[in-house]
């Protein structure tokens, strides 16, 4: 088949996937054109399905190529008042003045970039509010005339956290003119500074701006690329029609707020959910492409991912490195001189607030000590680092000997493993890079946002590896796979094996322990994953490692090439957060453990 006619093909059956996960819907529920058009609107959160193409929708009168320029919004939320009206100095209420370049392939609207695009974390406007922007689609309805739609999911986050606020968005177009911005919010992941769960919608200024600068046939090429390497998606009904429902009840236990969950089997990744948190508002369209703030899985997802790469590319004895070899500001700090690189991975650096009981012990003890907000708040790699620095106390025990969480000592690692590239590679090196052209592009992810420090002069900042990576469904599903496979792809060995082989489900006890006791006895954590035991009903005692990540974020990896994927926004202490039992006992019946 020729290239193109291969390009069609894939964005066909991509958008064809998509409407068939879209309730049918009657045509009255799209959004007129005079309401775009309008220069005011204060309505609140409708039907989704407003905000994707309906049964009328034909092509695009005219592809888009250009630039959004929107400006600041107030959102109508609920709740209308939010708990705290200002933070950091900043208004949440406020939907931010950002710029938004977007080019059309093939019927759908691929942005320029799906980086983070700072706004209130630069410091622009009042809004407390940065944006992420996904893939979305072009048509039009005989109401609308000669003007044509375009929509797209979108993320309001912010570059110092780790949540997402999801949500849509649409506009009309023609002739180098463009509508208001109709947006809503209906989804998130758990909020940590904002502390209200909320939705929001409203309606933005916006004017159109030509592209300048961009290399629209190296936009297309990628997002075509991205197209042809994603993960294939099916609903749950799929799954339950190929093994019968009966083997996959209990699946989500008894989790609390669920943002949505599934299931990768045989080469498919089965979606159970996918909702909004306003229940008439239906299911979030286009949850393959959303982005999602996963929190601390982005210790597993991304920094033990970089470490196993290096440790791949130079050798084990990467875990044995010193931190305060590769971070200047360490090396005088006798709280750091003996910690190695395998150490933080462990979350056993030895430092921290809390007391010295260590038998049994509590992970958690000393974690959000009041100087964590000193660092979480700094903005340079340089002011982070120095707030670890001034507040580091030695525990009486060594390094490696006991796990005391600390995103801190995570993020250390994170510009420690950026120094040792450096010096290996050159001043130009940067971990983040590495890890996209080294490990994600090879194995299909085209485009890994994540959260950096804020540098002066607008210089591209450290990721904090510690949380703030954004990732959609199939790309956590093609990094479980790879972890799955070993570190392998396509033959090629990315990851270092044998620190692999070492986590995965298995029966030896690995890591150190936890004090976190879920159903069948207490969890421990090793190489930035937490190890769950499972004793299937068939007589098999496992070890199973999970991501995890504030609120109820989990990755699981099974048996069997099996991984059990849920997002949630719990703030509960309920142990059904973090439990993945459901997903194993499910697991267990399509692939038994014992076998």
């Amino acid at each position: 088949m020729p290239s193109g006619q291969k390009i069609a093909v894939l964005l066909c059956t991509a958008w064809m996937m998509f409407v068939a996960s879209v309730p049918a819907r009657a045509g009255s529920d799209e959004i007129a054109a005079a309401a775009l058009l309008a220069p005011r609107w204060t309505g609140g959160v409708i039907g989704n399905a407003a905000f994707v193409p309906g049964p009328t929708a034909a092509a695009a009168h005219e592809p888009f190529a250009g630039t959004l320029v929107l400006g600041e919004a107030e959102m109508t939320t609920v709740p209308a008042k939010f708990t705290d009206a200002r933070i950091l100095g900043r208004d949440p209420h406020r939907f931010p003045a950002v710029d938004l370049a977007f080019i059309t392939d093939q019927g759908d609207l691929v942005p320029v970039t799906q980086d983070v695009i700072r706004a209130g974390s630069a410091g622009r406007g009042r809004s407390f509010w940065d944006v992420i922007v996904q893939p979305g689609r072009v048509w039009s309805v005989p109401a609308d005339g000669d003007w044509s739609r375009a929509a797209f999911p979108f993320a309001l986050v912010n570059s110092i956290e780790g949540e997402t606020h999801n949500g849509l968005a649409t506009f009309l177009y023609r002739n180098g003119k463009v509508s208001n911005l109709r947006f809503q919010i209906v989804q998130q992941t758990a909020p940590f500074y904002v502390k209200d769960h909320f939705t929001a919608a409203g309606s933005v200024p916006a004017r159109f701006r030509p592209l300048a600068g961009i290399d629209r046939q190296a936009v297309a090429q990628r997002y075509e690329a991205a197209l042809a390497d994603a993960v294939p998606i099916a609903g749950w009904d799929d799954l339950a029609a190929k093994v019968g429902a009966a083997k996959l009840e209990g699946f989500d236990g008894s989790a609390p707020d669920t943002v949505l969950s599934g299931l990768d089997y045989g080469g498919t990744f089965y979606l159970r959910s996918c909702a909004s948190a306003d229940a008439a508002a239906g299911p979030l369209p286009w949850c393959d492409r959303a982005r999602f703030g996963v929190w601390s899985a982005t210790k597993a997802l991304a920094n033990a991912t970089a470490l196993l790469r290096l440790a791949q590319k130079y050798g084990a004895e990467i875990f044995e490195l010193k931190i305060a070899d590769y971070v200047p500001q360490a090396a005088g700090a006798a709280a750091w001189r003996d910690v190695r690189f395998g150490d933080a991975i462990n979350m056993a650096t030895g430092i921290g607030d809390g007391s010295a009981k260590r038998d049994p012990n509590d992970i958690n003890d000393g974690y959000l000590a009041p100087g964590y907000a000193r660092w979480y708040e700094a903005r340079s790699v340089a002011d982070k680092v120095a707030a670890i620095i001034r507040t580091s106390r030695r525990y009486p025990w060594p390094p490696g000997q006991v796990a005391r969480y600390r995103d801190q000592d995570m993020f250390m690692l994170g510009v420690a493993m950026d120094g040792f590239l450096k010096a290996k590679e050159g001043p130009k090196a940067d971990l983040w890079s590495m890890l996209e052209r080294e490990v994600f592009r090879p194995i299909g992810i085209h485009d890994a946002p994540i959260n950096r420090t804020i540098e002066p002069g607008g210089k591209p900042g450290q990721p904090l590896m510690a949380f703030g990576y954004y990732p959609t469904i199939g790309d956590i599903v093609k990094l479980a796979r790879l972890y799955q496979a070993g570190g392998m792809h396509d033959g090629v060995q990315l990851l270092y094996r044998p620190r692999i082989e070492a986590l995965l489900p298995g029966t030896a006890l690995r890591g150190l322990p936890t004090g976190e006791r879920l159903q069948f006895g207490e969890t421990t954590y090793f190489t930035a994953f937490w190890e769950e035991r499972y004793d299937s009903p068939d007589g098999c005692k496992l070890f199973i490692p999970r991501m995890l990540g504030w609120g109820g974020n989990m990755v699981a990896l099974m048996p069997g090439g099996l991984t059990g994927i849920r997002l949630a926004h719990s703030d509960s202490d309920d142990p059904a957060v973090v439990d993945t039992t459901g997903m194993a006992v499910v697991a267990n019946r399509l692939v038994p453990f014992c076998r």
